[in-house]
């Protein structure tokens, strides 16, 4: 294997590592109360302030915040709930320092938040367990495997004197296009369901709600598509370096076996 080759293959190898690293961080977004996980999010809503129903829902009479344990009707807790939505957890926060987060299997013990106006009801979990199956993981689940499989396949290029080394790289060259049409696929899928969503709370809630898009989550959603499409051109490099590597040899065994021939005749 001579040096280029090696080294395109190393350099695949470490940002597909990354690769990995990223999406799994992006697939744990939300799940605990360290920063690392909390400010993973997707999406995130709170009340809008300048909204004219919040005026209305600031006044005591008209409207209570109910939890699963208390009832507080002081409306300066309104100011301080935010909601952060991950692909497998969710965050909520009442004040600055105050923040629990669980997954969406354990929203059942979480903290209920509904706000209660006139005969109507908000429940601020619901609303994120809904956008939970609009966004669902399955399809960066399965990019993270093809990933890992793809790493797998890599490291056994590089292991010397193996068998098959050829058919791995096609192989992986043929895994990074399914990979790079995949989370294509689930980037655009991902951006639209957000936006959509932010845009679809604001006004529906007749402004009462607002949403802002995850700044962490959607890089590290776009620097892996970016670094899967390095991977796949580094993975089509790698394919045709070794097919010239091969036609040089081979016309170089010939004009070693022609002085050969002709001494014969």
């Amino acid at each position: 294997m001579n040096l280029p080759l090696k080294f395109t293959i190393v350099f695949t190898i470490i940002i597909q590592f990354i690769t990995a690293a990223l999406l799994s961080f992006l697939l744990l977004g939300c799940i605990d109360t360290s920063s690392n996980y909390s400010n993973v999010y997707l999406l995130s809503y709170k009340f809008n302030q300048s909204s004219p129903l919040y005026d209305y829902l600031s006044t005591s009479s008209n409207s209570s915040i109910t939890t699963t344990t208390t009832t507080n009707n002081n409306s300066t807790a309104i100011d301080e709930l935010s909601v952060k939505v991950g692909y497998m957890g969710v965050c909520l926060s009442s004040s600055s320092k105050d923040i629990s987060c669980t997954t969406y299997t354990g929203l059942d013990s979480f903290p209920k938040f509904s706000i209660s106006m006139l005969s109507g009801d908000l429940d601020l979990v619901q609303l994120a367990q809904s956008f939970s199956n609009i966004c669902h993981p399955r399809i960066l689940l399965a990019t993270i495997i093809l990933t890992l499989i793809g790493l797998i396949i890599l490291c056994y290029c590089v292991i010397p004197i193996v068998p098959g080394k050829s058919i791995m790289k096609k192989l992986n060259a043929g895994l990074s296009f399914i990979l790079l049409l995949l989370w294509g696929l689930g980037s655009m899928l991902q951006h639209q369901a957000v936006v959509t969503s932010v845009e679809m709370m604001q006004q529906s809630s007749f402004q009462l709600l607002i949403g802002t898009r995850g700044g962490r989550a959607e890089a590290m959603t776009w620097t892996a598509f970016s670094f899967i499409l390095m991977m796949f051109l580094s993975a089509c490099l790698s394919w045709w370096m070794e097919i010239r590597m091969s036609k040089l040899n081979g016309k170089s065994l010939q004009h070693q076996q022609q002085p050969l021939v002709d001494t014969k005749i």
